[in-house]
């Protein structure tokens, strides 16, 4: 069943909260944000905030805030406490669901439901290049903030990567990271949208794959003057042509003006008949980032002109982000890649799929979300890998399933990746260093988030880097710079 929130019928901008009562619902990163705009921008507002658990963020509040904090764990808290004050706009947080309480309170007691997001788009649009996607969009959004810097472009990079919206500085261009959930409730697309995959994903959380989708591609619902698309991701064209079947359409792919050449044993990116640069010598690692680097240099020629000259240089120097296909450097020889962020099936088989050429061994297991993994299935059947080593807590079952696919495919076992359950990455790193030799590539793609276990994908990285750096042979050993430096 979908539950759904209830946003603004029409888009509000800052002012119009101006001598309205506002809930700022959810205190983390983009609720201290949006308060910080609010006492800026709207000092006639009357504000106050609203969240279910008073811990470090509540502390971080008080200290730095005036603005009265009410903690409701429950609808029935909301509903006889804070929505008796009369608030008449709840500015909600992303990644606060539908079936939350408090939300459920705010909706029954007809409070008008906006986002900071959506705030911000309202008077920034039209100079925002908004990028979304089940898969690439932080190194997608990254490498089109990088590529406007190298043009001289002055331009700032933010949203659900890095720095929330309301605390960017100023700038001439906006680069946005837009997840799900903050595409939700969106009444404005950005001048340019970004769409770099569509595959099952968050379903706990919008209710249904069609639910995910449409929420996800609410992006481009409003008259984007640009949509950037890979063709090659067939869910995402067939989903959006049959919700948007009359939008100004950029395409990267075969037969597009961007699309990967591909001469002898080498691929390139290139532009009509110019190679650029050849995916060898791109810093981030997998054809499915070279995708994601076609996607960025479309949309930033549909603000800039670019130059050739400065092209393959800017790519050359990009930092690949942390958790994303990251190398970690070791000095057995062995390729370590810190793939953390990979938290879904797809995401296993995406990174699997850009390493085919390699002899792999894969970290995999976390929680089991019970996400669709038909894409990982037929990776695994079609490519299978040297070696899957299967992480608490999904792992042993994930690597059971394998068997069963291999076994129902018909998959001669001389080709069956060897199977090992690991107690935990201190093990899993080991086991893999008994089976990677010189010129392999260990890849902590685990397909699934790190709850339980982790406090998230980040320190689930850091964990897997420490390990490798624990059992690495003794030597120099040169630690992966970080992004940036």
């Amino acid at each position: 069943m979908r539950l759904r929130v209830r946003f603004a019928e029409r888009g509000l901008t800052p002012s119009d909260l101006a001598g309205a009562t506002v809930a700022i619902v959810g205190i983390g990163r983009e609720g201290q944000a949006v308060a910080r705009m609010l006492e800026r921008d709207v000092p006639t507002a009357t504000l106050l905030a609203l969240d279910q658990a008073d811990g470090e963020h509540a502390s971080v509040w008080r200290a730095s805030f005036d603005i009265p904090l009410h903690i409701a764990t429950g609808e029935q808290d909301a509903a006889s406490g804070v929505l008796s004050s009369g608030i008449d706009i709840a500015v909600v947080s992303p990644g606060i669901p539908p079936r939350n309480p408090l939300l459920r309170a705010l909706q029954a007691a007809d409070v008008t439901i906006t986002s900071g997001t959506d705030l911000f788009f309202s008077l920034n649009h039209e100079r925002i290049i908004g990028v979304t996607g089940s898969k690439g969009k932080s190194t997608t959004s990254a490498v089109v903030h990088h590529l406007l810097r190298a043009h001289g472009v002055d331009a700032v990079l933010g949203g659900n990567v890095g720095v929330p919206l309301w605390d960017l500085p100023e700038a001439t261009w906006v680069v946005a990271e837009v997840s799900s959930y903050q595409a939700t409730g969106l009444h404005f697309s950005p001048h340019t949208a970004v769409l770099t995959a569509l595959f099952e994903e968050h379903i706990d959380w919008h209710g249904s794959f069609e639910a995910y989708a449409t929420d996800k591609l609410n992006l481009v619902g409003h008259g984007p003057t640009h949509v950037v698309v890979n063709t090659t991701q067939q869910t995402l064209m067939t989903e959006l042509t049959a919700r948007y079947s009359n939008l100004p359409l950029i395409t990267v792919g075969e037969g597009s003006a961007w699309h990967i050449e591909r001469v002898d044993d080498r691929a390139f990116i290139a532009h009509h008949d110019q190679q650029l640069i050849a995916l060898d010598a791109l810093p981030v690692v997998g054809e499915h980032n070279a995708w994601n680097v076609l996607l960025a240099l479309a949309a930033v020629e549909t603000v800039i002109t670019l130059d050739p000259s400065v092209i393959a240089d800017a790519l050359a120097s990009f930092h690949p982000l942390p958790h994303r296909m990251q190398p970690v450097s070791d000095p057995s020889g062995v390729r370590f890649i810190n793939d953390s962020l990979a938290t879904n099936p797809p995401a296993l088989a995406a990174a699997l799929r850009s390493l085919r050429s390699e002899r792999v061994i894969a970290l995999v297991g976390g929680r089991d979300r019970g996400v669709d993994d038909e894409s990982l299935r037929q990776e695994l059947v079609e490519h299978p890998p040297a070696a899957l080593i299967g992480l608490p807590d999904s792992g042993p079952d994930l690597l059971r399933k394998v068997r069963g696919w291999l076994t129902d495919a018909g998959v001669d076992q001389g080709r069956w990746p060897r199977l090992e359950v690991a107690a935990d990455m201190d093990d899993a790193v080991a086991a893999a260093r008994t089976i990677a030799g010189p010129g392999d590539v260990v890849t902590l793609s685990p397909g699934a988030p790190s709850f339980g276990r982790y406090r998230d994908y980040q320190e689930r990285a850091e964990d897997f880097i420490r390990a490798v750096e624990h059992t690495a042979p003794h030597g120099t050993h040169e630690r992966t710079p970080p992004h940036g430096a």
